[in-house]
Formats: C-alpha cells, sequence, structure tokens
C-alpha cells in the first residue's frame, strides 16, 4: 500500500509542476491576409471597397498617389503628391509623413444626414499625426506595397458644456503588392 501511495503523490507532484512551468498565453492580433488593413481602436478593418491610383499631371509636373479604402460605414482617404515627378507609371519608395499639404488623410465615418448616408470626417488627421511608408513598387505589374498609422482627432461640448476630446487610433496599417491603375494627363 505504501508503494501505491508513494507513486502517487509522485505523479500528483509531477503534474503539479507541469502545470506551474507553463507560460502565459500572449494574445495578439489578428491580421488578415487582405491587400489592405488596419486596427482601428483596435479592431481589424479590412475594407470591401478599393480605390488605388496614381496620376501624373503633365501640367504641374506631379504625381499623386490616391488610396482609398471603405468598410463598415468607415472611409480610410490618403494622399500622397509628388512634385517634379516624371511621367512613369511607379512611384518613389519613401517614408511620408502627414503634413496636411502634400501627405493627406482623411478617417470618415458614415453618418445620416439629410434623408441621406454620407460619409463625413470622424475627427482631423493633422500634420504630424502619422506616417505612411511605401515600401515596394512594382510598375511592370503595378503594384504597391507599404504601411501607415496615424490618429484622428475630434472635440465636441457635452450637454453640460464639457469639451470631450476623442482620439481614434488607426495602428498597424498596411497595404501588401495591392493593384494600383496608372494615369497620365
Amino acid at each position: 500500500m505504501n508503494k501505491l501511495r508513494l507513486v502517487t503523490f509522485l505523479l500528483l507532484a509531477g503534474l503539479f509542476i507541469i502545470e506551474s512551468c507553463k507560460k502565459d498565453t500572449i494574445y495578439g492580433s489578428a491580421y488578415t491576409t487582405k491587400p489592405l488593413q488596419a486596427n482601428i481602436n483596435s479592431t481589424v478593418w479590412a475594407p470591401d471597397t478599393i480605390t488605388n491610383t496614381i496620376t501624373y499631371n503633365s501640367a504641374n509636373s506631379t504625381k499623386t498617389l490616391l488610396l482609398e479604402g471603405t468598410k463598415s460605414q468607415k472611409q480610410i482617404i490618403m494622399t500622397i503628391k509628388l512634385n517634379n515627378a516624371s511621367n512613369t507609371p511607379g512611384f518613389t519608395i519613401g517614408t511620408y509623413d502627414i503634413d496636411a499639404s502634400s501627405v493627406l488623410v482623411d478617417y470618415n465615418t458614415q453618418v445620416y444626414s439629410n434623408g441621406q448616408y454620407v460619409f463625413l470626417p470622424h475627427g482631423t488627421v493633422s500634420a504630424g499625426s502619422g506616417t505612411i511608408i511605401v515600401s515596394s513598387v512594382d510598375s511592370v505589374k503595378k503594384q504597391i506595397t507599404g504601411t501607415f498609422h496615424f490618429y484622428s482627432r475630434s472635440s465636441s461640448v457635452d450637454s453640460t458644456g464639457n469639451t470631450v476630446i476623442t482620439i481614434d487610433n488607426i495602428l498597424g496599417g498596411e497595404f501588401t503588392n495591392l493593384p494600383y491603375t496608372f494615369t497620365s494627363n
């Protein structure tokens, strides 16, 4: 009987040691394999409608990248304008800080206004509030890859007269081999 107790004790002690050594579970953000996605306020967002164009304007020698995604009453529009650009279907790789001039971002949400649904800015994406990085461009396949992050800030006055500031964080944004169209005018 003593041998049975000893074996039982050793088994229970071994299970206790094994359970004590387990590591904590790490929870991460679940990303999709969509060509455009981001985390909007800690929720994965991957648009189902995407417009991605590069347009060369010969009169001004400018090239503009326009990237727009829409889903679930949310819309992100990013624009990068290059001056003194050449009339080619590619785009310059680089880091573009949002400056509210040549690098613009809008974060819009859908609202019901005057009997119809429209997209309106959900705050302001100001200069210095984020970055768009274009990491690769395949001008033959017309595909572009990069990342982005920014925040949108809005303020309102509540019923007691207090100012309420809302920050929307758009983090971990990426576009991967995203097809684009090129036009020259």
